[in-house]
């Protein structure tokens, strides 16, 4: 395991058992928005789900998810019912959520629709997206009082979800690119997030060609690390995006299993994952 070390962002223990990671740069805004990242610590859930688990798609989960989701929403100080989350599939779809279609979202209607990004400009309507090694992303707009939660796994971030989301903002919304802050939660990063099929390498190398700067081998030169984050952030420059404005967690999802859920760090056991959740609420 690897120490965790807090630069853009702290890990705050709630009264009710949870812990949280918030960005500092957010945090200025708190009276305008809610955000937290869930650590897998404070829940109900059993082995190998302990304990704060938001995957319920395993059999057993549905009703210690709903728990769980009500104690963070108690920790969080958000309405339960005002809860939204549709099906996350690796998709580049976007929902725009607000008050005239929420309720069909609502975490109590189970909605099979397929969403990864959502966009919230109205108050009190709570999205949380799960993770457990792919890449969560909160972006806000503080003047226009706008934010997005992202779920960004391998397959969003090739197809730059991330990227959608801001040009939404900036069309839709008028948004300002100098105004937006993106935030990136923990995640697996390049010391784990590695392979050796170069049919999976392409699938980056055919959208980033300077493979390079992204790209590491270990000493067989057969296994390679990807490095999505310098990715990600590599494209929010380019659009223009305030280098000051750009927060970031140095945590390994997969280094850091007993604290985060980690889908491949339980794989290396043989034993099944849990998903930790990202929020965001305007207040």
């Amino acid at each position: 395991m690897k120490k965790i070390e807090e630069k853009d962002y702290e890990i705050i223990n709630g009264s009710f058992g949870v812990s949280f990671v918030k960005f500092k740069i957010l945090q200025k805004y708190e009276k305008k928005l809610t955000h937290a990242i869930t650590l897998r610590n404070g829940g109900v859930s059993k082995k190998p789900y302990d304990s704060l688990n938001f995957r319920k798609t395993v059999k057993g989960e549905i009703e210690n998810v709903s728990t769980n989701l009500k104690i963070c929403c108690d920790e969080l100080k958000v309405n339960f019912e005002s809860v939204c989350k549709a099906t996350q599939t690796h998709s580049n779809n976007i929902l725009i959520l607000n008050d005239k279609n929420k309720d069909e979202y609502l975490f109590s209607k189970d909605n099979k629709e397929e969403f990864d990004a959502y966009i919230v400009e109205e108050k009190n309507i709570t999205t949380y997206i799960t993770t457990a090694d792919c890449i969560p992303i909160i972006i806000y707009d503080p003047i226009k009082n706008i934010v997005s939660n992202i779920h960004s796994g391998w397959r969003g971030t090739v197809a730059k979800i991330y990227m959608n989301v801001i040009n939404v903002l900036k069309s839709e919304y008028d948004s300002n690119i100098n105004d937006l802050i993106i935030c990136i939660g923990p995640h697996i990063r390049s010391c784990c997030f590695s392979s050796e099929e170069l049919e999976f390498k392409e699938k980056f190398t055919n959208v980033w060609k300077n493979e390079s700067e992204y790209i590491f081998y270990e000493n067989n030169k057969k296994r390679f690390h990807i490095d999505m984050e310098k990715l990600i952030i590599g494209d929010i420059l380019k659009a223009g995006i305030r280098k000051e404005n750009i927060a970031t967690c140095n945590i390994c999802t997969c280094c850091n299993s007993d604290k985060f859920f980690s889908c491949r760090a339980s794989k290396k056991d043989g034993s099944d994952f849990g998903t930790f959740a990202t929020f965001v609420c305007l207040k």
